[in-house]
């Protein structure tokens, strides 16, 4: 616990810092810190969220052949199992995607430490652009920041990806980004939306990424 505080307090007075630079506005130094812990991250969440793209790809490729599968040995869980795994090893494809789970929990106590020190600065509150008072939340940020998320999840998305499906995937992180910051403080709503901005070029990054490896 005692560690736990210490990474907290020192995110938290990283903000404090960089707010001195901008006359005490403590709104840029919660966007300063939480746009470089971000970018510090940036190769990290980028390697996992090509790797889980090229998985999922790999998924959709042997999916009519996994379903054959499962149609014929319906009634052999044995069988179907070991059919489904010589399917999987045959094409490099991993049961469970060990890259993508050891990724999320080295990011998860820098992320939480990050979100935690954003809430304890929000809350001093002040000025920003049009909002009043960043420790009260604001209807504007909350729908622009769920804009900025929908097209951050529209960046990431698979191209192949049914229009219905597609629709769903960007209104439903849209809606509960939302609501959820209709009741926060609206400092944290910029933390928010600081992150889903980088959500955005990351999807444009992996996107890329991925269509060189196509035209191989």
């Amino acid at each position: 616990m005692l560690l736990w505080s210490q990474s907290v307090d020192v995110v938290r007075e990283s903000m404090f810092a960089y707010a001195q630079v901008t006359h005490g506005n403590i709104a840029y130094g919660i966007m300063a810190v939480t746009f470089l812990a971000r970018l510090a991250l940036f190769p990290l969440t980028l390697r996992l969220a090509t790797s889980a793209a090229i998985h999922q790809q790999a998924m959709r490729r042997v999916a009519p052949e996994l379903e054959a599968v499962r149609t014929t040995f319906k009634n052999d869980p044995a069988r179907l199992a070991d059919e489904t795994r010589r399917i999987l090893e045959r094409e490099g494809i991993p049961v469970i995607p060990l890259t993508g789970f050891m990724g999320a929990v080295l990011q998860t106590p820098l992320l939480l430490a990050l979100f935690n020190a954003v809430r304890q600065c929000a809350s001093v509150g002040g000025r920003f652009l049009w909002i009043r008072d960043i420790s009260k939340p604001d209807a504007a940020l909350a729908l622009l920041v769920a804009a900025v998320t929908a097209g951050s999840v529209a960046a990431g998305a698979q191209p192949d990806v049914p229009a219905q499906q597609r629709h769903l995937l960007l209104a439903m992180p849209a809606l509960v980004t939302a609501i959820a910051l209709w009741h926060m403080a609206a400092g944290v709503g910029l933390y928010w939306g600081v992150t889903s901005v980088v959500g955005v070029a990351q999807g444009v990054v992996v996107r890329r990424i991925l269509g060189r490896q196509a035209a191989r």
